[in-house]
């Protein structure tokens, strides 16, 4: 890769001493140097060096990278030597020619001023040239010994540019004018220039010699021996490198370009006439060119890129080839690369010391020149690319010469010059050119290409074999090598590695390729030879390798090597043969899986030939049955198990001493395990209790906490961890709870009976842990309350001791208790109902508004939205969000993409929303908390129907509907009992299909389990055979650690209909079966039935399932049921028998349980309405604006307090208050809302202020240093308004004295473009709440002096910068209700009855009520009533009826009867019941205990409400702005002229058009705007309209018609016209 090089051109600046005929005239020196300074003198007036152009008289400095004085004696201190300009400059040419670049050292100068003798130098002083040329060969000497593998070659050029003539002072037979040309890649150069290879230094100085003599040189009047032409020496030095490992060579190539400069003169000083005035403007007129290419890069490079138009563009442009001469300038354009481009270059300016105007010029020349900026990199390896470049070329433009028809089309006597040819170029410009300059061109490049392509014959043909081996190579390493093809896949044949990550994305992305022989895996950094290099800890230089010999692959560790092969370390010197599948840990990070696909495919054919019979193998069955693994470490798992996770846990098991396959140890083994494990952990806690716990590599063990809880191991992960005790615990609870659990701790080391007993005492042992945890948390919070001095409230704590049948009974009596959720799930209906309300008028409304309008028209597709929201209840578990298997976005619900992650982690009955969606003729659910995300996306499709800026970023569907919706909806479940497989019983019932959102049976199917066998684990075979099967037909239990086999059969699906359902399908889970404490699930789907081209009769389903039956899976086979789900693509027509059954269920009259005080039903008539209840009966959730103004007064020298200036700029800004040190503040508070005595606030109870932060001029936040809260002392006065306009207003004075923070951010004063931030807390008791409401927000200040000027009026003026008042945010007060505790008073809960804007749209259609929960509860009972009903049948079946005496039954029939009886007549659970009801009881009907009851809740009347704020964040832009005509007060017809501007979603209300003065705001939630005729007569104002929100209503007034109509168009965009 280039390196880049960039940086200035480096000028150096030499005075020579004065010469003879400087001395003869009695000239003296005007040039002084003080380190890199170099100073010009004016000289003496009236002098001779005095002309007429010094009329500078004043002393100049320049600085330069080195001012070199060599005009004194060769003794003085100062004096600049041939050796040192070469140390200084010679030396790091050489450099960087030695590093790729290319370089470039220029002399420039007047005529005389030493440009040559620096350059070249006279005699014993050589120049630059011959010590840089001795130095480079001295360089390649050294660098070839160092290194054999390195060659260099060296070819010099030395050419003259005389009278803008080139000239080849090397070559003696090219005497004529050389041509300059110009290519893409190789730059400017000299065509037919010769480039001789010299080997020595002798030879490099006789070419020298021989072109100097050949040189151009004359006397002048400054020099005798004036160079007259500009000489460049060009050094090209190659650089080859070859690697023996590859067998490649590298190459760069550095040009190396030495220049002398022709002396710059004036006609008059040199006194040439002649052919010396010719040479000299010739030589001047290059000069000129080369000055300003200087300047205009020096200009160049100057300029902010970033800022350049069209212009800038234009004064980019560097003259290399002035158009202004008549001929090209031959000098700038070979020096292009040189100054500007890629070299690194070094400027010599040579001054005279005499000469004041030449020398002045001069280092004018050389200021401009250190600007100048190139660009270098390292020229290495060009010529492959440049002649596949110039190939292309060639072929173009031989293309292009017989694309002009061919010789023998045009008459010979046309010369080539007059043969047009038109082509396009590459940026796609039309061009025409001449044949002969095409025909110039193509044998210019035909010339480039002999000379680069002298060797590149063999080369092409040494390519295309290498090629052709690399594809197959890769062909045969898994890598695609076809055309418009690059990819990697796994190999087909060879063994290799691939990478496990903790990542799965990152896992199986390496490919580590294992070839015949040996395959050495070694460090990254490493100078030994390895194929697979690997970095991170513990990786050594020479690690192990694998041995490939004849497709069998061993592994082999070196010494002092960290390697795991499965689990185990391995041991140097001792080989272990590898399998498919193996899994390899190389030091402490790299995990790796063995692959061979022959092996994997030799054994699958001959698992192929040894049986047919395919059995499924379930997530339990995990053991591998079969193939012992020889001569390495057994490993048992599948191979698309072995992940990174299984890897790392493997490797943990081995260290500390624990067998990885303990799946297959009996309980007896587990438990002996298990007793050692407690005992040194027992130790461990003795031996070291005042320390943290060693670090045995906690991650470690925690990493088996799923495997010991899956598979039901006597222990868990808990019994391995340890905390550290606390210091200073009383003993009385430590001491105790230590003294039992070493009880439990000798208990369980004598343990031999049962694994039931371990697993009692690991529950103790785990409760007792907890306990303990407990008590040592509450002693810490003790100890940090006393040294605060502060007393803990309850801090007398008594830890509870149960025993292991306590903790299973109250675990059954809390699970019991949460699976009750009726009573909850009610109130969350009844409170959500105004959501699911809102959601279908949206969409009734978006629907109705698209067949209104020209711009909706067009939409109306879009807008109608063909679904209906309702409520049902999630069962939770595996049924809480079903999806089909087989369905195409099936697999995305891994991600968590699809299903609802709320629904999907559900475990108990929650109550979800039903999505009917008609488009898309689909059925699937949502949660409640999904629902109110979807909710507020619709209301932005209405919020901001009007603002289409905003509207194009919402999707017209994603609100609406799922995306992508489900093909298959679920539409029911067929629930088995488990019970009858727990004994070990063959089963087949029919089952009836349940609707989960009618609750009611939809069909039937017929479900057959037959057991196949069951494997008894090796604790209870005794010796035996390890199958066993039930002979008896009297049912046995299943032992844990069992193998079960069973087959299940789902056939004979009955009731489903082809006018309902297009296709149907059925699906099985494994955790159904299993329980639901699996780590992954698996879904078991039958095939897709089309219900049009087959019979319902065709859906079957048959599965083999294996299980292992621990003890977490017999608890559920014995307690459990089985959902069978079914799926189907649905019809409108069962969409629409669904959306009429939600409305007509909840019409339906159930009557209501008995009661002591219940009435007939002739004494109430039915046939009268029900009354609507008042508003104020319900307890529903009220939200409130509420607008709070912030101000800030100091006292004024009058003695009474000013508000301070806030300075806004913009509309997002709330301002920052200007502040002065050393003065008396108040803070005046003012609340305004547009509720009025909806919100009745009392008074503002408190006021706080604290957390002070910095804001920089970035952006950026400080930490706050005083975060503390101030509480600021309350004026008595405060004041407390109901307006007749239906707004409340409440003010309120505070003191606030800034030094009680002791922030020093509000003691100095701020830096511009700074703010400090100030946190402003209050409260403000409202009669309705419980407690105040809690604001909070930010205050920006800006502390000035004391005597600083109010901030001037004229920053108005530009942009939107303000001086306001006061500064103002806007609140929204969320008003809940307490969750009642009564089922009486459950109806007020109910919000379905609440008004929301657009509900006639709706027409009679109201939301579910609690009788989705009614359903819900009947469903779960008719459907595990029914599976037990089967599941006794089949066990009372298998039981043979017991032969009795015949006169035995008299005597026993009577005691038979009675118990029979007694059984029936026995109630079980609680006795009584909670009766859910959504209307109101009257006072005649409510019991005497009910009343009682209510008396003890007391009245509803009383009741206290909840609050929640949030600050609202500021609108960046207005919709409308204008002024209105306001009714303040309607009892005196009072009109007022207001500023209003809307913003939604709020209406700001200004007293004046400046908006400095802001008097309230009017929320435009549920708006609905009404404007006709009588309402204009009866407010008595012409274009009048009222304003209805949700808290208040409002008369407003336009000045005209087409204000009217605007207003109301941009306030209700979905307002259909009348």
């Amino acid at each position: 890769m280039a390196e880049a090089g960039d940086g200035n051109i480096k000028v150096v600046v030499r005075c020579r001493p004065l010469n003879s005929r400087e001395l003869a005239r009695g000239a003296k020196p005007l040039i002084r140097m003080t380190g890199n300074q170099t100073i010009i003198n004016p000289p003496e007036a009236g002098s001779a060096q005095d002309s007429k152009r010094a009329t500078e008289r004043k002393q100049l400095a320049f600085s330069f990278d080195k001012s070199y004085w060599s005009a004194g004696p060769r003794d003085e201190p100062g004096y600049c030597s041939q050796q040192t300009l070469y140390d200084d400059l010679g030396k790091e040419l050489l450099d960087h020619g030695f590093s790729g670049f290319n370089a470039c050292i220029l002399a420039y100068g007047q005529t005389g001023s030493g440009k040559s003798y620096s350059m070249m130098g006279y005699g014993a002083d050589k120049g630059i040239i011959p010590l840089t040329c001795q130095e480079l060969f001295d360089r390649v000497e050294s660098k070839r010994t160092a290194d054999p593998n390195l060659t260099f070659t060296v070819e010099v050029s030395y050419i003259e540019i005389y009278n803008e003539k080139v000239r080849d002072l090397l070559n003696p037979k090219n005497t004529g004018n050389l041509r300059v040309r110009e290519h893409p890649s190789l730059g400017p150069y000299v065509e037919d220039l010769s480039k001789l290879v010299v080997n020595s230094y002798d030879e490099m100085m006789t070419l020298m010699d021989e072109g100097n003599k050949a040189r151009t040189v004359a006397a002048t009047n400054m020099n005798e021996t004036s160079s007259r032409s500009h000489a460049v020496f060009t050094l090209l030095l190659t650089m080859k490198r070859h690697d023996t490992e590859t067998n490649m060579d590298t190459e760069k190539v550095s040009r190396i370009s030495l220049v002398d400069l022709a002396g710059s003169e004036r006609a008059n000083s040199t006194g040439a006439t002649g052919q010396r005035l010719k040479e000299g403007a010739n030589i001047n007129k290059s000069l000129t060119t080369l000055g300003k290419v200087i300047s205009a890069l020096a200009l160049a490079s100057q300029v902010d890129h970033s800022k350049k138009g069209k212009k800038g563009k234009a004064e980019e442009f560097v003259p290399y080839r002035d158009s202004g001469l008549s001929r090209i300038q031959v000098l700038t354009w070979l020096l292009k690369d040189s100054l500007g481009g890629n070299s690194k270059t070094a400027m010599i300016a040579a001054i005279s010391p005499a000469d004041y105007e030449e020398t002045l010029s001069t280092l004018r020349y050389a200021d401009q020149a250190k600007k100048i900026k190139n660009k270098a990199v390292v020229n290495e390896d060009p010529n492959a690319k440049l002649v596949r470049e110039l190939k292309e070329e060639l072929e173009m433009l031989r293309a292009r010469v017989s694309g002009s028809g061919g010789e023998d089309v045009f008459d010979p006597k046309v010369p080539p010059e007059k043969q047009k040819v038109t082509y396009q170029t590459k940026d796609g410009r039309i061009k025409t050119v001449t044949k002969a300059e095409l025909q110039e061109q193509m044998e210019t490049s035909e010339k480039l290409m002999q000379s680069l392509n002298e060797t590149w014959e063999e080369k092409m043909q040494r390519t295309q074999e290498v090629q052709k081996e690399r594809e197959k190579a890769l062909e045969e390493l898994g890598i695609t090598v076809e055309k418009n093809l690059v990819g990697v896949h796994t190999p087909k044949k060879m063994p290799h590695l691939v990478n496990l990550n903790e990542d799965p994305l990152m896992s199986e992305c390496l490919i580590y390729q294992i070839k015949p022989g040996k395959t050495m895996v070694g460090r990254l950094d490493s100078e030994k030879p390895a194929a697979i290099r690997l970095s991170g800890d513990n990786i050594l230089e020479e690690h192990c390798y694998f041995d490939n010999t004849d497709g069998k692959v061993v592994i082999q560790c070196l010494p002092d090597s960290i390697t795991f092969l499965n689990g185990k370390q391995l041991v140097s010197g001792q080989p272990h043969k590898l399998r498919s599948g193996f899994r390899i840990i190389l030091g402490d990070n790299h995990v790796f899986r063995f692959n061979n696909p022959e092996e994997v495919r030799k054994q699958r054919d001959r698992a192929t030939a040894k049986s047919n019979l395919h059995l499924a193998i379930s997530a339990g069955d995990i053991d591998g049955e079969g193939s012992t693994r020889p001569e390495s470490p057994v490993s048992s798992t599948d191979e698309a198990d072995a992940d990174w996770t299984f890897a790392k846990r493997e490797a943990a098991f081995a260290r500390l001493g624990l067998d990885p396959t303990l799946d297959n140890l009996p309980d007896d083994d587990l438990n002996k395990l298990f007793e050692k494990i407690t005992k040194v952990k027992t130790m461990r806690d003795h031996n070291s209790k005042s320390r943290p716990e060693s670090s045995l590599s906690q991650a470690e063990l925690s990493q088996t906490d799923d495997v010991w809880s899956e598979t039901g191991r006597p222990f868990s992960s808990d019994a391995t961890t340890d905390d550290t005790s606390l210091h200073g615990s009383p003993a009385v609870f430590d001491g105790s709870l230590k003294d039992v659990q070493h009880q439990l701790e000798h208990r369980l080391q004598e343990m031999t009976e049962s694994s039931a007993e371990a697993e009692d005492l690991k529950v103790e042992k785990e409760h007792m842990e907890h306990q303990l945890r407990l008590v040592r948390n509450q002693m810490r919070r003790l100890i940090d309350a006393r040294s605060r001095g502060e007393e803990l409230e309850g801090a007398d704590f008594e830890p509870m001791i149960y025993t292991a049948r306590q903790l299973r009974l109250i675990r059954k009596v809390l699970d019991r208790w949460r699976a009750h959720r009726s009573f909850s799930m009610a109130e969350m209906v009844l409170s959500s109902a105004v959501v699911i309300k809102e959601a279908n008028i949206i969409r009734c409304v978006l629907f109705a508004s698209c067949r209104h309008g020209d711009v909706q028209k067009k939409n109306s597709k879009e807008l109608g939205k063909d679904v209906s929201y309702n409520f049902t209840i999630s069962s939770g578990g595996s049924l809480g969000a079903p999806t089909s298997a087989v369905d195409t976005i099936a697999g995305l619900d891994e991600f968590g993409d699809v299903a609802d992650p709320i629904l999907a982690s559900a475990t108990q009955p929650s109550v979800a929303v039903k999505v009917l969606d008609k488009r898309h003729n689909a059925i699937y659910t949502w949660s409640l908390d999904r629902m109110q995300q979807q909710l507020q996306r619709m209301r932005n499709l209405t919020t901001y129907i009007d603002r289409p800026s905003y509207t194009q970023h919402f999707s017209s569907d994603e609100p609406f509907y799922d995306s992508p919706p489900p093909e298959y909806s679920f539409i029911g479940n067929a629930l088995i009992s488990l019970a009858p497989l727990a004994r070990r019983l063959s089963s087949s019932s029919t089952v009836p299909i349940f609707c989960r959102y009618t609750s009611e049976a939809i069909g039937s199917c017929r479900v057959d389990i037959k057991i196949v066998s069951v494997v008894l684990s090796a604790k209870h075979m005794n010796g035996s055979s390890a199958s066993t099967r039930s002979s008896s037909p009297i049912p046995s239990t299943i032992l844990p650690g069992s193998k079960v086999i069973f087959f299940m059969t789902i056939d004979t699906v009955k009731g489903l209909s082809s006018h309902d359902f297009s296709g149907v399908h059925l699906q099985v889970r494994l955790s159904s079966i299993m329980g639901p404490n699996m780590s992954s699930e698996e879904v078991f789907a039958s095939p897709e039935l089309d219900m049009e081209a087959s019979s319902l009769s065709e859906l079957k389903f048959r599965r083999n399932f294996s299980i292992i039956a621990t003890t977490k899976v017999l608890n559920h086979l014995r307690q459990g049921y089985a959902p069978i789900e079914f799926f189907a693509a649905v019809r409108p027509t069962y969409l629409e028998r669904l959306e009429r059954w939600d409305e007509m269920r909840d019409q339906k009259h159930h009557p209501r349980p008995p009661s002591s005080a219940s009435r007939t039903p002739e004494s109430r008539p039915s046939t009268l309405p029900p009354m609507r209840r008042s508003e104020t009966d319900f307890v529903v959730e009220q939200t409130h604006d509420v607008v709070a103004w912030l101000q800030i007064c100091e006292l004024g020298p009058d003695g009474s307090y000013v508000p301070v200036p806030v300075i806004s700029q913009g509309s997002l800004d709330p301002g920052s208050f200007s502040l002065h040190q050393g003065l008396q503040r108040r803070l005046v508070l003012s609340l305004s809302s547009n509720s009025g005595q909806q919100l009745p606030w009392l008074e503002l109870t408190k006021v706080r202020i604290g957390n002070i932060r910095l804001l920089d001029a970035k952006g950026r936040t400080h930490e706050s240093m005083s975060k503390a809260l101030i509480t600021l002392p309350l004026m008595k006065e405060q004041t407390v308004e109901f307006r007749p306009d239906g707004t409340g207003f409440l003010e309120a004075f505070a003191l606030w004295d800034s030094s009680v923070h002791d922030s020093v951010l509000l003691n100095r004063v701020t830096a511009a473009n700074q703010r400090v931030l100030l946190q402003v807390n209050f409260a403000v008791a409202v009669d309705t709440c419980g407690d105040p409401i809690q604001f909070s927000m930010d205050a920006a200040i800006t502390m000035r002096t004391r005597d600083a000027s109010p901030p001037s009026k004229i920053i108005t003026f530009f942009g939107s910068t303000k001086i306001l008042s006061k500064t103002s945010n806007v609140f929204s007060v969320r008003l809940s209700p307490p969750l009642t505790r009564s089922p009486k008073d459950l109806w007020r809960l109910d919000t379905s009855e609440k008004y929301v804007r657009g509900e006639e749209s709706l027409g009679m259609w109201k939301p579910r009520g609690i009788s989705v929960v009614e359903d819900y509860e009947r469903l779960v009972s008719t459907e595990r009533r029914a599976a037990d009903v089967q599941a006794i049948r089949v066990i009372l079946s298998n039981f043979p009826p017991r032969s009795l005496a015949v006169d035995a039954l008299a005597w026993r029939a009577d005691a038979i009867l009675a118990k029979s009886l007694a059984l029936w007549k026995k109630q079980f659970g609680h006795r009584g019941r909670i009766v859910l009801t959504q209307d109101p009881s009257g006072p005649d009907e409510q019991p005497s205990s009910s009343k009682k009851q209510a008396k003890d809740f007391g009245s509803f009347e009383g009741l206290k409400l909840i609050s929640d704020t949030k600050l609202i964040p500021r609108s960046d832009g207005a919709t409308k702005k204008g002024h209105l005509m306001i009714l303040t007060d309607a009892s005196q017809d009072t009109w007022e002229r207001r500023w209003f501007v809307l913003s939604r979603p709020y209406l700001h209300i200004y007293a004046h058009s400046n908006e400095l003065e802001e008097t309230g705001i009017v929320s435009l939630s549920g708006v609905n705007v009404e404007s006709d005729p009588h309402k204009e007569f009866l407010l008595g104002k012409p274009f009048s309209f009222t304003l209805f929100t949700a808290s208040n209503s409002h008369a407003l007034a336009a000045p005209n018609a087409k204000e009217l109509q605007a207003w109301i168009t941009k306030l209700d965009p979905t307002r259909l016209p009348s």
